[in-house]
């Protein structure tokens, strides 16, 4: 579904990608893992059109798209959350998943309240629902709790019904309990609606149990690629992060 070919980017004189290639294969969760620094959300900001590469490609069912727009590679079929919530803290959930459905920012109604879009109203709370979050529709986003505010994020990216998602440091923030939770969310919920999924995550276990297939950056280079047994055993891996602890 998602091939990134060669991708190489740099920032003045640091080089943050170099050569970068993986390919993420239809319906299979696809982790991208790695010590800070090593390029992991530079490649997710490549991927949906907030860079552009400075060489190699990036395909979407066959397609080049790293040439193009963000928006247009959402209507494309792609969702992405990143690690910082992206919701607007003064609006209530359901006005965030609305205004994600209208495809609007920063709050520009052309004088048109929110109440008036009944459609996607209706789309919102089943949005919600998918989540978890329909109780909590009405509160305004800044009361929620980290986790909560998460989801919500989630359910933002879910609007334009993708086929590939991306999210970054889903767990990030959350207690250990909380991430075991999210976790066994997002299993659900992806698996459920036949998602394709590529993520970023420092949780190692919580890596090692969700993916399907593993690839390791470092420095920004691929270190290592491979189903979650190979990847936790490799001396290479283990040496740069996985730091002994399942060796």
């Amino acid at each position: 579904m998602l091939e990134v070919r060669e991708v190489t980017k740099a920032f003045g004189g640091f080089l943050a990608l170099n050569r970068v290639s993986l390919s993420v294969e239809r319906g299979r969760f696809h982790a991208l893992v790695g010590p800070n620094g090593a390029g992991k959300t530079t490649l997710f900001n490549v991927i949906v059109g907030r860079y552009r590469p400075d060489g190699g490609e990036v395909r979407l069912k066959g397609r080049r798209i790293h040439h193009l727009p963000t928006p247009r590679i959402v209507r494309m079929g792609v969702g992405v959350s990143f690690q910082r919530a992206q919701a607007f803290l003064s609006m209530t959930a359901r006005e965030n998943v609305m205004l994600a459905l209208l495809g609007l920012r920063g709050g520009v109604y052309r004088g048109r309240p929110l109440s008036r879009f009944r459609r996607e109203a209706e789309r919102a709370e089943e949005l919600l629902g998918w989540v978890g979050l329909e109780k909590v529709a009405d509160r305004v986003a800044a009361e929620l709790p980290l986790g909560d505010l998460k989801r919500l994020d989630i359910a933002m990216s879910l609007a334009g019904d993708p086929e590939l998602l991306l999210l970054d440091e889903p767990l990030a923030g959350l207690s250990r309990a909380e991430r075991r939770q999210m976790m066994d969310f997002i299993e659900r919920l992806l698996r459920r609606l036949k998602l394709t999924l590529l993520f970023t995550e420092h949780d190692t276990d919580a890596v090692l149990r969700l993916a399907d297939r593993i690839t390791v950056l470092h420095q920004g280079e691929v270190l290592a690629e491979g189903e979650p047994e190979a990847i936790k055993n490799d001396p290479r891996v283990v040496e740069a992060f996985l730091g002994g602890s399942h060796a």
